[in-house]
């Protein structure tokens, strides 16, 4: 842990220093383009292709396979390298697809094949991205902000979740403007994330002494520190199994609930995913504002217990406006499950592996995010919508119960190690 210092002021705390505001308007940027994508590519590939659920549910799966496959490669470069000069080249590579889906659309070449190739392209560029934002984001905590780790990372998930609603309402106007503004202004948004990547102070490699192992052997060794961990452990499986569990049912469910069960287009789609977006903005945001949480494995149980009884709720065809408001109250809870679970990663691992463990993290959230897709498409077309959206809960209610009775996690802190093969609290 950090040496203890004096409490900042509230004023302090109100206004970040002037480094972790360049950081949050490259934050935010990067995100207002990527609540841009999270309709738009829905929208085409449901609205305007008219593609079927199965169709549906693979596009969403090959949105987020990349990230499977090179996460991990990502965090381990991440670990190696400058992370100022290495998340500006990415930033600009990042600008690229949206510009050749433009003139894809604008050369009359839309197609189901080319969307999939845009997804494909932004989701591998965005899985080198994520772990090298979140490692400098420590960087930032500790030198800008007296080390406080969980106040930056709820204050960089507010920022990021309440960009992405911003760019899911404007993506809602798809429908009026078509496609072709909104990748243009995707494009632009990259590009000014790199340049406000280029403010920051530079962020070098931390020294460590040559282990000789192989790349695929040192990006293995953040995955085998995180599983050490038993709270860690027990988060990975939480959140990992979950994640095939929950990102299925938003990714593909609700796009086709608002097609088919609610008659709408892209404002439909753009608010299902702006109130849930918009509730983890609003619980990260009041993370920053609240005293923190002692027992940080109990606030992640029950706020992961949220989701799968608000889907629960929408099995019972609500009317539209009560959809919006269980997607929201869900949205609420997974910025406390999100946030309080990156802060205990990013707070227990060491500087040398912390890229690697960051990314061995959102491979567990994010992982069983193609799977999930796929198989919510298919269960779509077999037991109908709103059956097929019980199936998630029922089976998260498994393994929240076996988590409770089978680990510790109930009982643990962002220091505290409380599992039967660690030592005691720090």
């Amino acid at each position: 842990m950090p040496p203890s210092s004096p409490a900042p002021h509230a004023a302090d705390q109100a206004t970040p220093p002037p480094e972790t505001r360049w950081y949050l308007s490259g934050h935010i940027a990067y995100f207002l383009a990527m609540g841009i994508q999270g309709v738009l590519v829905p929208w085409l590939v449901a609205i305007v292709l008219k593609e079927t659920p199965e169709r549906v549910g693979i596009a969403q799966m090959v949105s987020m396979l990349p990230m499977l496959v090179l996460i991990m490669p990502g965090g381990a470069t991440a670990d190696r390298v400058e992370l100022r000069a290495h998340l500006i080249r990415l930033q600009i590579f990042a600008a690229l697809p949206s510009l050749a889906l433009a003139i894809a659309i604008l050369m009359g070449e839309l197609s189901y094949w080319v969307v999939l190739a845009f997804v494909l392209a932004m989701s591998s560029i965005g899985a080198w991205i994520v772990p090298a934002r979140d490692s400098i984001l420590t960087r930032i905590a500790m030198r800008s902000m007296d080390g406080a780790i969980p106040r930056a990372v709820a204050l960089a998930t507010s920022a990021q979740f309440a960009a992405q609603v911003v760019g899911m309402l404007l993506a809602t106007l798809a429908g009026l403007a078509g496609a072709i503004p909104f990748l243009v202004a995707h494009s632009v948004l990259a590009l000014s994330t790199a340049y406000s990547t280029s403010r920051l102070a530079p962020a070098p490699a931390v020294p460590r002494e040559s282990s000789g192992h192989s790349r695929s052997r040192e990006m293995m060794e953040g995955l085998s520190m995180t599983l050490a961990d038993p709270d860690l452990r027990a988060i990975m499986i939480l959140t990992g199994l979950g994640g095939v569990l929950y990102i299925g049912v938003f990714m593909v469910i609700f796009p086709l609930l608002a097609r088919d069960a609610y008659g709408g287009g892209s404002l439909e789609i753009g608010l299902f995913t702006a109130a849930f977006f918009g509730g983890i903005g609003a619980s990260s945001f009041l993370l920053t504002r609240l005293p923190e949480i002692r027992r940080q494995g109990r606030a992640i149980m029950v706020a992961m217990s949220a989701g799968s009884i608000t889907m629960t709720l929408v099995h019972f065809q609500p009317p539209f406006w009560a959809v919006l408001v269980f997607v929201l109250i869900w949205g609420l809870s997974a910025g406390v499950s999100m946030s309080t679970a990156r802060a205990m990663v990013q707070a227990r691992a060491p500087d040398s592996h912390r890229g690697r463990m960051l990314a061995a993290f959102q491979l567990a959230m994010m992982g069983g995010g193609p799977v999930g897709s796929l198989l919510a498409g298919y269960v779509a077309s077999e037991l109908g919508l709103f059956d097929a959206i019980l199936v998630p809960p029922a089976l998260m209610t498994v393994l929240w119960l076996s988590v409770f009775f089978l680990t510790n996690l109930w009982k643990a802190g962002i220091h505290t190690h409380i599992g039967p093969d660690m030592d005691t609290a720090d």
